[in-house]
């Protein structure tokens, strides 16, 4: 009678494991989608896809939409242009839709590492996760009641003078006396009776590099601008798919 629990059981395991790799091997042979296009993105392909696309192909949590000619983003409670999508890498590179080239605007949305989640939950039925890259800088916003004099600190009027016909003030930020810090900021770095407005993310060039190292004196903001509007990248990862249970997809984890 022992014997037949043990062959049993063995009977047991032996369909669970052909069940989950039928799955898995299913699941390898992906839908026929035709890529789609909008704009400077003429191959947007799984696991992207475009608002109105078949809901087979790819999935909605990676759900692009086609604006204007413009590809966007809906990240939170903001609203980004895809500017590039490396599929190699699992990098998009986005940027606020309030920055726009050649003029002085503002973001319109603030974004730090602290709204995405450092660790993917194993248990999670969400098979896709956004992550921060790292390597990615910070423009900070500071509004000050009184002025500010500091090497870190980059003043408004830089702003007003870095484009021909002088700034665009139609972004998110309230001026009083209205700063700029590039990089790390910590809270002794803060000054008296200022306040954070926003934090954008940038992609980490050179030139800004040096923000973070002892202040950015030799820094424009017409540098600051051309970072924001160059954008920053997200990584994005397909732990499981999406027709999976959260048992398979813990399975998957420990088989491979």
């Amino acid at each position: 009678m022992f014997g037949g629990k043990i062959l049993l059981a063995g009977y047991t395991t032996l369909v669970v494991l052909v069940l989950f790799s039928v799955n898995c091997y299913a699941w390898k042979i992906p839908h026929h989608c035709d890529p789609s296009s909008c704009g400077n993105n003429d191959k947007i392909t799984p696991p992207f896809r475009l608002k109105g696309d078949p809901k087979n192909c790819s999935d909605e949590k990676y759900e692009l939409e086609c604006e204007n000619n413009r590809t966007v983003l809906h990240l939170f409670s903001g609203k980004y242009y895809v500017e590039e999508i490396d599929y190699h890498n699992y990098r998009i590179r986005v940027v606020d839709v309030g920055i726009h080239k050649d003029d002085c605007s503002l973001p319109l949305y603030s974004l730090t590492e602290y709204n995405f989640s450092k660790y993917y939950h194993h248990y999670s039925d969400s098979p896709y996760h956004w992550r921060y890259a790292y390597a990615s800088s910070l423009v900070v916003f500071m509004n000050c009641e009184n002025p500010v004099k500091s090497p870190r600190y980059m003043d408004n009027s830089n702003r007003r003078s870095c484009a021909k016909g002088g700034g665009n003030s139609s972004g998110s930020v309230k001026e009083q006396y209205l700063y700029v810090v590039v990089g790390e900021l910590k809270v002794s770095d803060v000054a008296d009776l200022c306040t954070v407005e926003m934090m954008v993310p940038i992609a980490q060039p050179p030139l800004l590099m040096s923000g973070e190292n002892g202040g950015n004196i030799s820094i424009s903001f017409l540098d600051v601008h051309n970072a924001m509007a160059n954008g920053f990248e997200l990584y994005y990862y397909d732990f499981c798919p999406s027709n999976w249970t959260s048992f398979q997809c813990r399975m998957w984890k420990i088989a491979y």
